[in-house]
């Protein structure tokens, strides 16, 4: 069997995910453990002028060692790549959950929450907000547990400290102050998110939802919901407190472990026996010919630090702040099946060639800057403007023994799940009698190895 390429000690495998910014693939150490390695072009990451949010994502996850956070263990890096080595989580987004289940009862619904809450208690304790939680950004490993992912928004926010400046976030779950731009506490806007989670694993749909944006933003700031039918009055009373306008009186995180409904079957003594520990990662450069650690093995800390600082003062633009809004941040860093980007998967009837301009025209007839990747002839790129922000979208053409028969992929990228299933609805509808086979939302397997 052919082996993969090499990068330190880890063997590359079959590709797990893909996004804007980067690839994640398999990859194995020497001792056969399997990792998830997420590959960022150096070249894009200068061109979109992202590099110093990923080194403060890297610096914000080096600092947070917690069994309910993903990991980063390792951050390697050639000529023209970086490569960072992170935990291996196979259960695909919470999102999709809910969205198999329609909502959560209570007793399913607290046990999430309760893993969401210590996780989240620590990053806290450790004085990192994260700024963007939403079901997408909570992974589910092999034994049911809650896995925080995705710090590229986080920041530092200790108690001394000035109030954030920067408006980021996904909109239907984030907090009211952020979007008054006055300034506000990362931590507290954490509270507030955490609050719409719950709230939708229960319910099985957002608080806080319009078509138009602005709709939308001026019920988030009003506290503009109802709860939902079937709450018992226990978990109305906790949203209640999560969901206040005024973060000066919302509930903190402390309070929340004391409330009743989320004390019910909770042990406190896993808790206190999960408060993690400080990471240590290091960087190593690699030499892109052998594979191997040819150049210094440094310390971040000092690294850290600066990025934390320059984080701290240099707020975005509003250019950058809209794309924020919109695009939010890099892939997930750890992707181990394609349910972690909801994916679709369909039959037409017609050759790559011929099923490629195909789609690239309909994408265009319905406004979907669709663009053919230079890099990959069976790969389209491109993006729709929703009423929740921006969608970003990957097709990929898979050709079958069949050469009048090609699998058409659907991938979301980054933007609101529920516009994209819309999209996707209505590109298949558009396609019309190609496609011949029934189309389904799945969490299949992607791309074979390269």
């Amino acid at each position: 069997m052919v082996k993969g390429k090499k990068v330190g000690k880890y063997e590359l495998g079959k590709t797990l995910g893909s996004g804007s910014f980067s690839k994640v693939k398999l990859g194995v150490d020497d001792q056969g453990k399997q990792y998830a390695v997420k590959i960022i072009e150096k070249e894009q990451l200068v061109r979109e002028h992202m590099e110093e949010q990923l080194k403060r994502e890297i610096s914000v996850m080096k600092m947070l060692n917690h069994p309910h956070i993903v990991r980063l263990y390792d951050v390697l890096q050639t000529q023209n790549h970086i490569y960072l080595v992170l935990e291996l989580v196979t259960g695909g987004e919470l999102f999709d959950r809910i969205l198999s289940a329609k909502k959560f009862d209570e007793d399913t619904g607290r046990r999430f929450f309760q893993q969401l809450v210590v996780a989240l208690h620590f990053s806290h304790k450790n004085c990192v907000a994260h700024r963007d939680l939403k079901p997408e950004n909570l992974l589910v490993d092999d034994k049911d547990n809650i896995k925080i992912t995705d710090f590229g928004l986080a920041n530092i926010q200790k108690p001394a400290d000035k109030l954030l400046q920067t408006v980021c976030g996904t909109p239907n779950y984030v907090a009211p102050e952020v979007l008054k731009e006055q300034g506000y506490n990362g931590i507290s806007a954490d509270v507030w998110s955490a609050g719409v989670i719950l709230f939708v694993m229960l319910a099985g749909y957002l608080p806080f939802d319009d078509p138009q944006l602005d709709d939308l933003f001026k019920k988030i700031q009003r506290g503009d919901y109802r709860m939902a039918k079937g709450f018992s009055d226990s978990v109305k009373d906790l949203i209640s407190k999560m969901l206040i306008v005024d973060p000066k009186k919302r509930i903190t995180l402390d309070a929340v472990m004391k409330h009743p409904w989320f004390m019910k079957n909770w042990d406190r003594t896993v808790f206190d026996s999960l408060n993690g520990t400080a990471g240590t990662v290091s960087v190593e450069s690699v030499d892109k010919h052998t594979g191997g650690v040819t150049s210094k093995e440094a310390d971040l800390a000092k690294d850290k630090q600066a990025a934390l600082d320059s984080a701290a003062t240099n707020p975005m633009g509003a250019f950058e702040l809209i794309t924020m809004m919109t695009t939010a941040t890099f892939t997930s860093l750890t992707s181990t099946q394609p349910i972690i980007k909801i994916s679709t998967r369909f039959v037409i009837e017609k050759g790559v060639a011929d099923g490629m301009k195909l789609l690239v025209d309909t994408l265009n007839a319905m406004q979907g800057g669709a663009k053919q990747n230079d890099k990959d002839d069976r790969e389209i790129k491109g993006l729709f403007n929703c009423p929740k922000g921006m969608l970003t979208y990957l097709v990929t053409l898979i050709p079958t023994v069949c050469t009048d028969m090609t699998i058409v992929e659907v991938r979301r990228g980054r933007g609101d799940t529920f516009d994209f299933h819309d999209v996707y609805h209505k590109l298949v509808a558009k396609l019309g009698p190609a496609v011949i086979s029934k189309p389904a939302v799945a969490a299949a397997d992607v791309a074979a190895a390269e």
